[in-house]
């Protein structure tokens, strides 16, 4: 049923397409029973408010398109967001408290060789998601690449990223980023990596999943953090810097708005008056 609707629909991304029939996958019911039903399996099945979310949309799609009740799913729906900034800004506060600084990121990263530099690297210079590093080394880049592919290339300064899948594809188009940090290099010359060959790749030298991928990358990050605690540290520094310029930067290289930013990564934003008042601060130094 999911693949049907899909094939008609022409203004929703390929990465939603992909995360829908992902999740449809999973539904363990008929999503033609009452809303009653669904309302009440949803809930004994999962608890976060995110993931809830995940399935109405894709269940009130699917019954507006056969024409089926969905009111009662639309106004949980409508519910569970309220919950999810509850969550959010909870999550903000505890991150707020327990994040290490950026200069201590920073003496860490500088600690490190091999993938793991590599990899840490990227994520706190560019603030990439995991999805994004999937990276295939070559030397050259292919006269007809992959859409599904990121590249890791050799240039004359030293490196160049090519992201074509990542999760704004659809808005931001193929990302390049240049590389010519001189440790990054050393270490990419150390690691010797052959042409045509992923950096982090399954034993027999095939792509990761990306929840393999995830895990992963989650162990070689510093301390464990995983890509978006890293990220809110890294926006925490640049606002405390007040380094606009650098943050509009993150727009571009991490591919996602400015006031996604603001709202998703920044640890001000939560329900302290204080944090309240610096991020009104922030939004009104930006705007000047």
């Amino acid at each position: 049923m999911m693949n049907e609707y899909l094939k008609k629909q022409e203004k929703i991304s390929a990465q939603t397409k992909k995360t829908y029939l992902q999740t449809a996958s999973t539904l363990p019911f008929n999503i033609t029973t009452t809303q009653a039903t669904i309302i009440k399996k949803l809930k004994m099945l999962y608890d976060n408010p995110n993931t809830l979310s995940l399935y109405l949309n894709m269940i009130i799609l699917l019954r507006r398109d056969k024409d089926l009740e969905h009111d009662k799913l639309i106004k949980l729906r409508n519910e569970l967001r309220e919950k999810i900034i509850e969550v959010r800004k909870s999550n903000m506060t505890d991150t707020k408290n327990t994040l290490p600084t950026y200069t201590e990121l920073m003496d860490k990263l500088n600690e490190m060789t091999g993938i793991r530099y590599i990899l840490n690297y990227i994520l706190i210079t560019f603030g990439l998601r995991n999805k994004d590093i999937n990276l295939l080394y070559v030397e050259k880049l292919p006269t007809e690449k992959d859409d599904d592919t990121n590249y890791i290339i050799k240039s004359k300064s030293g490196y160049k990223l090519n992201i074509n899948d990542y999760k704004t594809e659809s808005s931001f188009g193929t990302k390049t980023i240049d590389i010519t940090d001189s440790k990054f290099k050393t270490e990419m010359k150390k690691l010797n990596f052959k042409d045509n060959s992923y950096i982090v790749p399954k034993k027999n030298g095939d792509k990761l999943k990306l929840n393999s991928f995830n895990d992963k990358v989650i162990s070689l990050t510093i301390d464990g953090l995983g890509e978006t605690k890293i990220f809110k540290i890294l926006v925490k520094h640049l606002l405390d810097k007040k380094d606009f310029n650098k943050l509009e930067e993150l727009v571009n290289t991490r591919g996602t708005s400015l006031a996604t930013i603001l709202k998703s990564y920044n640890v001000y934003n939560n329900d302290s008056k204080q944090d309240e008042k610096k991020t009104d601060e922030i939004k009104e130094e930006i705007k000047d």
